[in-house]
């Protein structure tokens, strides 16, 4: 870890910037990881997309459909693979504090930046039981924790946020819920003291240029861009620099793209499915790792798979995948 204890405010102020994305984990089997996949991805990411974090072992990621020992795998070989290039965070989320706490000791342990855990989402129904909860692994590890706020649990509310911060290693929030209401709210509650990630990526632009943040934590990152055609990154970076203009043409060329998302991949409070293998399948076709998914969730049907191929064809993606999959190989 390249922080104490009462400066992971601080490290996530430096680290926790631009655009990162959030890979689901390749699976061989219900048994087993695809190692391979996972380091494929991660390192695919990181060159050909050219990303600026990760998170790994997240809701996409399917971490309830893993053991601890998997999960530790999978943080481990992101460290392998990473180098040190970019930071990572590790989801470590348990309805057990106890277990999350060991997760996230294991992720301080091997290297990893920083850890995210969602509320617990079973038995804490209150703003003191969820704040007792992160208080009991906050105080069990130095590693800088990420707060997350979904629809799965006890909302996670601008108050309760801003006396989490108090804790010293409480230093980033992830805002899994959308609207913007909440977002403000959330900004002027604790935008000063930790950072904040709206995860969604249409706003972004919107959230960059009027609201002034500066992390996108989201899983489009790896499904909109391809190696040579960097669309998210390329108008964060012109919004960056004061170019409004050129940021809102690129912003704008992608809505063909999230028209896809949205029929495919809606999100996980406005879908009776959660959209995983949708997102591997994507994959697959821009030429990542894909692979099977594990129980609960369920595998596309190949009458699916056909259409959302064609919807990604139509928009061009899939030629610009290609174009860009052969020119790194050619470079290789």
């Amino acid at each position: 870890m390249k922080y104490k204890k009462n400066e992971a405010k601080e490290a996530a102020k430096e680290m926790l910037r631009g655009v990162w994305t959030a890979l689901p984990t390749s699976f061989i089997d219900a048994e087993q990881l695809d190692e391979k996949g996972i380091a494929s991805n991660l390192e695919h990411s990181i060159t050909g997309l050219k990303i600026d974090g990760h998170y790994c072992i997240g809701n996409v990621g399917e971490f309830w459909a893993m053991t601890n020992e998997e999960r530790m795998r999978v943080a481990e070989i992101n460290v392998e693979v990473n180098k040190g290039r970019i930071p990572l965070i590790a989801g470590c989320h348990h309805q057990n504090p106890l277990e999350a706490a060991k997760l996230a000791r294991h992720a301080q342990d091997i290297g990893i930046d920083f850890v995210i855990i969602l509320t617990p989402y079973m038995a804490a129904r209150g703003d003191d039981a969820v704040f007792d909860y992160y208080k009991f692994v906050a105080d069990r590890v130095d590693i800088g924790i990420c707060l997350f706020n979904t629809n799965q649990g006890h909302p996670l509310s601008a108050k309760l946020a801003q006396r989490l911060a108090t804790i010293p290693n409480i230093c980033g929030y992830k805002q899994g819920v959308s609207g913007m209401a909440a977002a403000t709210a959330l900004r002027n509650s604790v935008g000063q003291q930790i950072e904040v990630s709206v995860a969604e990526e249409a706003p972004w632009l919107y959230n960059i240029a009027v609201c002034g943040d500066h992390w996108l934590l989201n899983y489009c990152p790896h499904l909109y861009q391809v190696p040579g055609y960097l669309p998210i990154r390329d108008y964060t970076h012109a919004a960056q620099k004061g170019d409004m203009n050129k940021a809102v043409e690129i912003c704008k060329s992608i809505e063909p793209l999230r028209s896809v998302l949205g029929r495919w991949i809606p999100g996980y409070g406005s879908s009776n499915r959660m959209a995983i293998a949708e997102q591997k399948y994507w994959m697959e076709l821009v030429g990542m790792v894909g692979g099977p998914v594990r129980a609960p969730c369920a595998e596309m049907t190949a009458e699916d798979k056909k259409a959302m191929k064609a919807d990604l064809e139509a928009t061009g993606l899939l030629a610009k995948a290609k174009a860009g999959m052969a020119a790194l190989k050619q470079a290789a």
